[in-house]
C-alpha cells in the first residue's frame, strides 16, 4: 500500500509539476488521490468554507436531529392488600432466601466432588506418585507447583467434557491454592 502510495504520487508530483498548474489546484488533486487511498468512515462535522476576498468565513451546517423514542412507562402489578398490617410477607422472603442458599450449598458440593475427583486422577496417575513423593520428602514448593500445574492441566484436557468448562474457568487462578490443599492432604493422610 505504502509503495503504491509512493508511486501514484511520484507519477502525479512529476505531471502536475510540468504542467504549470497552480499550487491551488495542485494541492486538490493530490487530497483528491490521498482521500481515495485512505478513506475513513467517520461521520465528520459538515463545515462549508467560502471566501468573500478579504477574510475566510466558516459555514457550520448543522443536521436536524434525529427524533428521541419515548419509552413506554410500564407500571408494577402488586399483590392484592392483605389483611396483615405489615407492608412485606416476611416468611415469603425467608423462604426465598433458603432456596437460594440450598442451591448455593448444592454448588459447593458439586465443587467439593469436581475437586476430590480431579486429586484422585493426580493419586493415581504416575506423575502424581511422584509428585506425593516430592511432597513428603521436602521438595522446593515452585517445582511441587510447577509438577501440579501439569498434572492439572492434563487432567483438563482429558476431562473437560465430562467435569465441565465452569469448573476449570473459576479455578484457572487457584491452581496454586489446589496444590497447597493437595499438600495437605497428602501429609495428613501420609
Amino acid at each position: 500500500m505504502i509503495v503504491v502510495d509512493r508511486l501514484l504520487r511520484s507519477q502525479i508530483d512529476s505531471k502536475m509539476l510540468n504542467m504549470n498548474i497552480d499550487n491551488r489546484m495542485y494541492i486538490k488533486a493530490n487530497n483528491k488521490i490521498y482521500n481515495r487511498l485512505h478513506r475513513t468512515d467517520d461521520i465528520k462535522d459538515a463545515i462549508e468554507v467560502y471566501f468573500d476576498n478579504q477574510i475566510g468565513i466558516i459555514e457550520v451546517k448543522t443536521q436536524e436531529p434525529e427524533p428521541k423514542k419515548k419509552k413506554i412507562t410500564k407500571v408494577a402489578q402488586g399483590k392484592e392488600p392483605s389483611s396483615n398490617d405489615y407492608q412485606f410477607d416476611i416468611l415469603a422472603i425467608i423462604e426465598v432466601r433458603n432456596e437460594q442458599e440450598n442451591l448455593k450449598g448444592e454448588r459447593i458440593q458439586e465443587f467439593e466432588l469436581k475437586i476430590s475427583a480431579l486429586f484422585d486422577y493426580v493419586r493415581n496417575s504416575d506423575e502424581g506418585k511422584r509428585l506425593m513423593i516430592k511432597i513428603k520428602s521436602n521438595v522446593l514448593e515452585d517445582e511441587i507447583y510447577n509438577d501440579f500445574a501439569k498434572i492439572y492441566r492434563k487432567y483438563k484436557i482429558l476431562n473437560r467434557q465430562k467435569v465441565g468448562d465452569y469448573f476449570f474457568k473459576e479455578m484457572e487462578d487457584l491452581v496454586n491454592k489446589l496444590c497447597d490443599y493437595f499438600e495437605v492432604v497428602v501429609r495428613k493422610y501420609a
